[in-house]
């Protein structure tokens, strides 16, 4: 028990209360990787065991090799077992965004999407993917209270710093809209539209629960009240 609670004193101490992308039961998924070459809305699907209804942060190293066209697409997405279009809901990854299939494009930018629901979204600005280079996707799903109890807000960065992971700091993409989610207990990949010797990869997908801050803040007392009870004794 001495390491999760100094971790958690840590956290308190450096600003992690305000929600941060730490887990409070071990990974939901861990280390998950795959290479894709056809399409299927469910190219991989892993399931939670429960349901999930909190805040989560999601990130996964994702490549290619291959030629891309316009709307390649590779999406990892949120939903609930049974749902037979469950990839619908909240999703993030790679739609390849060449502009129009009969255009001479010498190269695609703003490659990587988050969305919230199964249209729509926003790309993120500067992520022009090249073929054989990996990238680091990092993702918060979480839900703003201005929807009721559904999932809505979906912040995402391409290659963050750990300052940014740890703070939710400086997004490179921020999408708003309501989805059908008030919880998940799958996640799964989408690809579509793959062709042509084109491989799309992701690689160490992992999945954590983010605590809430009235969680963290309750936590952070009772390890202060632990604190205080030590020092009297020792007085």
């Amino acid at each position: 028990m001495i390491r999760p609670i100094a971790f958690l004193t840590l956290a308190l101490a450096t600003g992690f209360a305000a929600a941060a992308p730490v887990s409070t039961d071990g990974n939901l998924i861990s280390n998950k990787n795959g290479t894709f070459t056809t399409n299927s809305n469910t190219a991989a699907v892993y399931s939670l065991g429960e349901s999930q209804s909190g805040a989560i942060v999601i990130d996964f190293k994702f490549s290619y090799t291959g030629t891309v066209d316009n709307n390649d697409y590779l999406g990892v997405w949120f939903g609930n077992a049974g749902n037979a279009k469950a990839y619908e809901g909240p999703s993030i990854g790679f739609k390849a965004n060449c502009g129009s299939l009969d255009s001479a494009v010498s190269s695609c930018t703003n490659d990587l999407y988050i969305r919230t629901s199964g249209v729509g979204g926003e790309f993120l600005a500067g992520s022009a993917l090249e073929a054989g280079t990996s990238y680091h996707v990092f993702g918060h799903l979480y839900k703003s209270g201005k929807n009721g109890d559904t999932y809505d807000s979906f912040d995402a960065w391409l290659n963050p710093t750990e300052n940014e992971m740890s703070k939710f700091l400086n997004p490179d993409a921020t999408t708003y809209g309501k989805s059908s989610l008030t919880s998940f207990n799958t996640v799964g990949i989408r690809t579509n539209t793959i062709d042509k010797g084109l491989a799309v990869s992701v690689n160490q997908l992992n999945v954590n629960e983010v605590p809430e801050p009235g969680t963290l803040a309750l936590m952070g007392l009772a390890l202060a009240g632990m604190g205080s009870i030590v020092r009297r004794k020792r007085a």
